[in-house]
């Protein structure tokens, strides 16, 4: 949890750091450009590596694919899982699709509206990265509104984050942008092809992993871990 809470601190004082500069200070935006935001984007992409490289990734939410964290339910129910695998599959294409539908529409108020500059889409990127924490550690609506899982172990996208985040800045290219960018698409690519291949791996009713007596970050408001769900 210390590093998730970490990113989560970060990623609010990158975000109020934005926002200070953007109401008060716009024209140093594109000076910092040049200087300070090159070390964030390095940050990002350090942290992109850690997450597919699996001897740094220790949190079961985001390498639950990998085959050192499956262990299977004995005599599980395969015509369960395909139910679980074919109901989360829709829904997944659902926020795909509304998710995209809103960077479409940042990419063309961008294009098209003055006020809506660098500075904006630096604020958005900056918003989103504190939206992913702040749904892992508060509240998440793909968790209450449309997947309706009990916690981030047992999302169905929840490796979609650095795409979701990083396509926003496809409309400012630059090595580091198009750098982050490619990554969250190789992290979204390799978990999705996973999911298809070995969905097992990715729920509770045939992987003892994703348990909540396994639970290694308890971000689904309990605050113990004792109940041995199953579903």
């Amino acid at each position: 949890m210390n590093k998730i809470f970490f990113k989560f601190s970060l990623a609010l004082v990158l975000l109020i750091n934005t926002v200070i500069f953007v109401l008060f200070f716009p024209d140093l935006i594109i000076l910092l450009e040049d200087y300070l935001y090159p070390l964030f984007f390095i940050y990002f992409i350090v942290d992109s590596f850690s997450v597919i490289v699996p001897m740094y990734n220790d949190s079961i939410y985001s390498s639950k694919m990998q085959k050192s964290l499956y262990r299977e339910v004995l005599e599980y129910d395969k015509e369960k899982l395909k139910k679980n695998v074919h109901k989360n599959n829709k829904i997944a294409i659902i926020i795909f699709v509304l998710y995209g539908l809103g960077i479409m529409l940042v990419g063309l108020s961008f294009n098209h509206f003055e006020w809506f500059d660098k500075k904006i889409l630096y604020l958005l990127f900056f918003a989103i990265n504190f939206s992913d924490y702040f749904c892992i550690m508060l509240w998440c609506p793909f968790r209450e509104i449309f997947l309706k899982n009990s916690c981030c172990n047992t999302c169905r996208i929840s490796n979609w984050d650095r795409l979701m985040k990083f396509a926003i800045l496809i409309f400012i290219p630059n090595i580091f942008t198009i750098t982050i960018f490619v990554l969250g698409v190789l992290i979204f690519l390799y978990w999705e092809y996973h999911h298809f291949v070995h969905p097992e791996r990715f729920y509770r009713v045939s992987n003892q992993t994703l348990w909540c007596t396994n639970c290694d970050k308890v971000t689904c408001g309990k605050k113990s871990k004792n109940i041995n769900k199953k579903e």
